[in-house]
């Protein structure tokens, strides 16, 4: 376990899969992070690469060889290395290798940077293309933020939880199909500034998915806490939450979309596909400040 902390937070990050694990505030001596519940979600937090959610049929081609991949791609699946730890910086690892390449056919060299500075939390993703040729590629981020509620004999509801937007956000909804699994359209919607979080809404859609390129920032009011989230670098924002029980929302920023209902196979030609030459490198990211209500 990798540890950040400082007078106001202390943020564990586990090594398998480079994610977070904890989210503490000291102050109020209280977690902020989902702590997993064996009747919802087993997760806390993905690493997201080099494919954002599910592909059709897990499985997707690079020059018409077929290879098959898991929900979010590699990273959550392997051990990474730590580079750099300090009391508020790591810098943690994976390079390709002769399993990653059965599932993913590219070299790379994969960062997730941590940096912790009083009240904000910045992750940020380095993908560096290590390979002779064009490397394909999503990524993005899933921190399950504990939520205002209550449980019942269906699950947890979700109660007095809201995001905030700047103003209203006209922008496109991806639409899943019945599985919650592929996009099968996408419609042009309003969002209000002050958008109402409730885990209905949340499983109508499956999960909300929306073009960001109007958002940059939001902020989640829950539980007398503000959670301001900086977005700016991502494509896309999602909302996600277990249909029944869990106290949780996921805010996931994207670079990448699921799948299509009925997609093209090969992987650089997929939506919004990033792409690097040989040696060439990226670096995006997302940062969370948390403040009181």
């Amino acid at each position: 376990m990798v540890v950040l902390e400082n007078d106001v937070l202390k943020i564990n990050i586990n090594e398998n899969g480079g994610c977070l694990s904890s989210i503490f505030d000291k102050i109020k001596k209280e977690e902020l992070l989902y702590q997993p519940d064996k009747r919802s979600w087993s997760g806390q937090d993905v690493v997201i690469f080099p494919f954002v959610a599910r592909l059709k049929n897990n499985s997707y081609t690079v020059d018409g060889k077929e290879y098959s991949m898991k929900n979010h791609g590699i990273i959550r699946y392997n051990k990474l290395n730590v580079w750099e730890a300090n009391e508020t910086k790591a810098i943690l690892y994976l390079d390709s290798n002769s399993d990653t390449l059965k599932e993913y056919p590219y070299n790379f060299h994969f960062e997730v940077i941590y940096e912790l500075n009083h009240n904000k939390l910045s992750i940020k993703y380095k993908i560096t293309n290590t390979d002779n040729k064009e490397i394909y590629y999503e990524f993005g981020g899933h921190p399950a933020l504990k939520v205002d509620g209550a449980e019942n004999d269906q699950g947890f509801e979700i109660k007095d939880t809201i995001l905030e937007f700047e103003n209203n956000i006209v922008t496109e909804k991806f639409n899943l199909d019945d599985s919650g699994s592929y996009i099968v359209n996408k419609t042009k919607v309003s969002i209000p500034s002050e958008f109402i979080i409730t885990k209905k809404i949340i499983e109508d859609s499956k999960t909300l998915i929306f073009d960001a390129k109007n958002i940059n920032k939001c902020i989640l009011k829950t539980k007398g806490y503000r959670f301001y989230f900086d977005i700016e670098d991502f494509e896309i924002l999602a909302l996600w939450t277990y249909p029944g029980y869990g106290d949780y929302l996921c805010v996931e920023p994207w670079c990448g979309i699921p799948d299509i209902f009925n997609p093209n196979k090969e992987l650089k030609a997929k939506p919004l596909m990033h792409k690097l030459n040989p040696n060439e490198s990226e670096e995006k990211g997302f940062s969370i400040t948390i403040a009181y209500e």
